[in-house]
């Protein structure tokens, strides 16, 4: 059980969101670490986590409503998310881009509300165990992914000169990807 923790919470640092990937484009382009949007950004995901847990203890996770709302809901921020990004004009390389702020990050990480939906896939093998085992089994893999992440930034801020340049090609991928993403999301209610 820990070792799958580990390893999933591992692999999760590296699927960048709309909130991770906003951090990873100030700290690229201020060269400065943007502590205030990574707490809100990993608090936003505690959230979730202590939600995923609440919901794999009620009779509500079982309810297709619920995984048809909270999947909509993702679908549509991930839509606006993606025509934002694909619609807005490439920063001249001289600007910098602004500071994303702790309620920014915080509010971009619960916009993905499937995260809950996710995070309670993840642990559902674990909420037959003691409920310690549930908590420890959490504790270990949001451990992993806020290291994993971290080390992410800081591999990711040593490649700061040759990242600045594909930033941007970056970015519009990432949004075709979150488009993508939103439509087979809508597809799956449908």
């Amino acid at each position: 059980m820990i070792l799958w923790m580990i390893t999933v919470g591992f692999l999760s640092a590296f699927a960048l969101g709309p909130a991770s990937f906003s951090i990873i484009r100030s700290l690229v382009s201020r060269r400065q670490w943007p502590w205030s949007s990574i707490a809100g950004f990993l608090v936003g995901d505690l959230i979730y986590i202590v939600l995923a847990m609440a919901l794999l203890q009620s009779p509500l996770f079982h309810e297709v409503w619920l995984k048809n709302l909270l999947t909509a809901l993702t679908a549509t921020v991930l839509l606006l998310y993606s025509v934002k990004v694909l619609l807005s004009k490439p920063q001249a390389h001289g600007l910098e881009v602004p500071a994303q702020g702790f309620v920014k990050s915080l509010l971009l990480t619960l916009s993905n509300f499937h995260l809950v939906l996710i995070y309670a896939g993840l642990f559902v093998n674990l909420s037959g165990e003691k409920n310690a085992a549930l908590w420890l089994g959490a504790g270990v893999y949001l451990l992993t992914f806020v290291l994993s992440f971290l080390g992410l930034l800081w591999g990711l801020k040593q490649l700061h000169g040759p990242l600045k340049k594909f930033l941007r090609k970056i970015e519009i991928v990432a949004a075709c990807g979150f488009l993508g993403f939103s439509i087979y999301l809508s597809l799956e209610i449908l």
